[in-house]
């Protein structure tokens, strides 16, 4: 797939060997990809073309008598020509800002130059497909082409007659300015050139041939025209179906008329016509409740069959309405029925926000369920359970850095060590899937105890993952530690994240500068604590009291009081050595916070708030950022 101009996306080249399953940050273009899938497969895609369909970039005037500028970002390679100055109701000014000296003062002096954003002149969409059954081949027969290993169209002549068959089609949206409209074709690259706007167009019968499924997960057990149910009714016996349609309408028909003759109805329907003379004067001849009838709004099948909503029986509380079972229910229903119509051998299916609405063990399940069931399945999803059930290697996460969307896909790990990192996508990396930035520490009590400070703090400070920040622990158990540290981030960066460490200020010697230079260069920052492990930074800093009082609470689990009762430093070394060995880290600081003003342990503080600077993708300050010692207070 090769998308050039469309939506976000200035330049994309993805090239799966298998499924497909897309998910990042918000804002990275999950939706544009799928979307743009569906506008060269599905011909009843392109009537959702809009003018902001055509990627905009910024381009920077650099004065009224030259010629602009492209502006830095993923598109600043594209050519000038192939962009076209929008009309005027839509550029989008920036208006030259006065710049800032390292004082904050204002430099009144120099001015960034302005910038507007242009339109491309038009967006492409090509699709390469492959591996057709014998019927679909035949049917494009004249634009196939041979496929490179590469997964591109061979455009030697001389290719080899035995390589595998493939076909191009391309989808290509443009604003013509002087009718005010958009134009869109799908057609053969193969046979078509656009510079001299000759099109071999892709018939729409040809599209719908193709074994390609778009998941449109709506309202489920509809039996109304177009719905999935009515479809999947219509599918196995249409004629069976009308019949039982029309039986419906003549009952319902027979009961209306057997309502409207009830005493009752009709001396109510006569009251409202007798007043003032109402009947006699609506109409050519005095009118009464025989004339008066009830039907479904213009009385056919189709829209009775619109008033109608699925009722289930699940519980003691008898037959409900669908909504009122709650929206899992609905959800569930809803993938079923578009699944059933995705049932084409060898389809390639697409969705998109898979999953949204469903809980999350049939999130997997149904993803799984579609990925053995599809030739190919494209789906992206905010779900983490989704992509448990695909291969790491068919993931591909969306970023964006700086504002550029990428495009990030992990690839087959053969280093035996390196296997040990993998390990980390399901436990740790999977939950991050949609957080920008990931801070791996060297274990999971280190997460546990930022991660309990981190809830703790007040409403001023806001959380870590206000930032973007998602903790990982680089191992569970005795797989972690810092020389996991580096292959975790190797993971993470390979999938796009933007990466950062806490780590432990070991003593210096050879093997710590050594697996310190190589957590840096595999990290976009590290944060490094004061001398001691994470046990030390909860207790340094706060007053020896209330570090004895919390001691005294372990007793609960079955030790002696660590500092037992005694207020030096001795003693808060025997405690941070029982928290780190019993693993008592959380119940400690749930101690430390049991009076309603306890003080933050500091060091832990600003580790977090160190955290948060870094994460800025705009931080430039120093790779290694020490967090300081603090002082115990005097005992009063």
């Amino acid at each position: 797939m090769l998308i050039e101009g469309f939506r976000g996306w200035g330049h994309l080249d993805v090239r799966p060997s298998s499924h497909v399953l897309l998910a990042g940050v918000p804002r990275a273009g999950r939706t544009d990809l799928i979307t743009a899938l569906a506008r060269v497969l599905d011909p009843d895609a392109a009537r959702g073309a809009a003018l902001s369909d055509l990627h905009q970039r910024p381009v920077i005037l650099d004065d009224a008598d030259s010629a602009p500028a492209e502006a830095g970002g993923d598109d600043a390679e594209v050519p000038e020509q192939e962009a076209v100055e929008a009309p005027a109701a839509d550029d989008v000014g920036t208006e030259g800002v006065a710049g800032k000296d390292a004082s904050g003062a204002t430099d009144t002096t120099q001015q960034d130059p302005p910038a507007v954003l242009r339109r491309v002149e038009a967006a492409q969409v090509e699709v390469t497909l492959t591996d057709f059954d014998p019927d679909v081949q035949q049917l494009l027969d004249g634009a196939l082409e041979p496929l490179e290993d590469s997964g591109c169209a061979s455009e030697d002549p001389d290719a080899s007659a035995d390589a595998p068959l493939c076909v191009r089609l391309a989808y290509r949206l443009s604003y013509d300015e002087e009718s005010e409209s958009l134009e869109s074709v799908v057609y053969f690259p193969a046979r078509s050139n656009p510079a001299l706007g000759q099109y071999s167009r892709v018939p729409a019968a040809t599209r719908r041939m193709l074994p390609v499924v778009t998941l449109d997960a709506g309202q489920p057990l509809q039996l109304r025209a177009g719905a999935g149910l009515r479809r999947i009714l219509d599918e196995r016996d249409a004629k069976a179906g009308a019949a039982a349609f029309e039986a419906l309408a003549q009952a319902v028909a027979e009961a209306v008329s057997a309502l409207s003759a009830d005493t009752a109805v009709a001396e109510a329907v006569n009251a409202v016509l007798a007043v003032g003379g109402t009947g006699e004067r609506i109409g050519d001849t005095p009118l009464t409740a025989e004339q008066v009838g009830f039907r479904t709004e213009d009385g056919s099948v189709a829209a009775l069959l619109r008033t109608l909503r699925a009722a289930l029986h699940l519980d003691a509380g008898g037959m409900l309405g669908l909504a009122q079972h709650g929206s899992t229910v609905s959800a569930v229903l809803s993938m079923a029925e578009a699944m059933l119509l995705a049932t084409v051998p060898g389809a390639v299916v697409l969705a998109d926000d898979f999953g949204d609405q469903l809980d999350a063990p049939a999130t997997e399940h149904l993803a799984a369920l579609l990925r053995a069931r599809s030739g190919q399945v494209w789906l992206s999803t905010r779900r983490p359970e989704a992509a448990r059930a695909f291969e790491p290697t068919e993931v591909i996460r969306l970023a964006r850095h700086g504002g550029v969307r990428s495009h990030h896909q992990l690839t087959k790990i053969m280093d035996r060590k390196a296997l040990v990192a993998m390990r980390q996508w399901h436990t740790q990396l999977l939950a991050a899937l949609t957080a920008p930035t990931v801070a791996i520490t060297e274990g999971p009590h280190d997460v546990a105890v930022l991660s309990m400070v981190d809830r703790r703090r007040p409403p001023s400070s806001l959380p870590l993952s206000a930032h973007g920040v998602r903790l990982v622990a680089s191992g569970t158990g005795g797989e972690g530690g810092i020389s996991q540290i580096p292959r975790v981030a190797n993971l993470a960066r390979q999938l796009g994240f933007r990466v950062l460490a806490v780590i432990d200020r070991d003593k210096d010697s050879a093997q710590t500068t050594d697996e310190l230079t190589k957590i840096q260069t595999a990290c976009d920052a590290v944060v490094r604590l004061p001398p001691g492990a994470i046990e030390q930074a909860m207790s340094a800093g706060l007053p020896l009291q209330a570090l004895a009082d919390a001691s005294a609470t372990l007793t609960e689990y079955g030790i002696p009081d660590p500092m037992g009762g005694q207020l030096t430093d001795a003693a808060v070394t025997n405690l941070c050595k029982v928290i780190h060995k019993q693993g008592l880290h959380e119940q400690f600081l749930e101690a430390l916070y049991v009076e309603p003003n306890a003080p933050h342990p500091p060091v832990v503080s600003m580790t977090l708030a160190l955290l948060e600077l870094a994460a800025d993708p705009s931080y430039s300050g120093q790779s290694l950022i020490d967090v300081p010692t603090v002082s115990r207070p005097a005992a009063t």
